[in-house]
């Protein structure tokens, strides 16, 4: 039997719990911290780093697609990579179905420091409401609508209540779309299909594996 492990981002940690649970996977899993794709040297000594420290398995997991390039470049000598075949997760979590007018969000986006409501705070409290707004839509201002992804995954009325002030001060729409997570579902399970980079012992990942 193949021994596996896998390596992920913690901003899937809902989803990757849910379906380790119904799929009785009992292979190990390492989650990274999240935010690391704002940063993709980071990322990528990071995850190269995690990968080395597991060549006694057969094959390494990763839910990590390019990720603004920080996957670029990384190599398992000894072990087999497979791994989503798509730019980031928010791809991965819609299958490439993404309207570029919207942006997206899970549980754990709302969570983390650089979410739109902590950054909205931030914001504000360090150049008052007026300048503040202005900053705001600089940022902000290309998009429609906040969408939460409903991955069936958390409590997905309290997290949209929480993005409720934000989407207000934003003047965004916010809308919610479901995702069955059926990446995830088949990378945990082992049914890797052409949405996946399936990589040798020693083969290099580069952006070509994901055009």
């Amino acid at each position: 039997m193949e021994k596996k492990i896998l390596i992920a981002c913690a901003m899937q940690q809902d989803e990757i719990e849910k379906y380790r649970k119904q799929l009785n996977i009992t292979y190990p899993v390492v989650y990274l911290q999240r935010g690391l794709h704002r940063n993709p040297f980071v990322l990528r000594n990071l995850l190269q780093q995690e990968i080395d420290r597991h060549q006694d398995v057969d094959i390494i997991l990763l839910t990590y697609g390019l990720c603004g390039r920080g996957t670029e470049g990384i190599v398992s000598w000894n072990t087999e990579l497979v791994m989503p075949r798509f730019h980031d997760c928010i791809h991965q979590l819609l299958e490439n179905h993404v309207d570029k007018n919207s942006l997206y969000a899970t549980r754990a986006w709302t969570i983390d420091k650089e979410s739109i409501g902590g950054q909205c705070r931030t914001i504000l409290a360090a150049y008052g409401r007026e300048r503040g707004m202005e900053v705001l839509d600089t940022i902000y201002g290309g998009y429609e609508k906040i969408t939460l992804i409903d991955t069936q995954s958390y409590d997905i009325k309290k997290t949209k209540d929480g993005l409720k002030r934000p989407a207000e001060l934003l003047n965004k729409k916010l809308a919610v779309e479901p995702s069955d997570c059926n990446i995830i579902r088949k990378l945990l399970s082992g049914k890797w299909d052409c949405n996946f980079v399936h990589l040798e012992k020693g083969e290099r990942v580069t952006e070509r594996h994901f055009i």
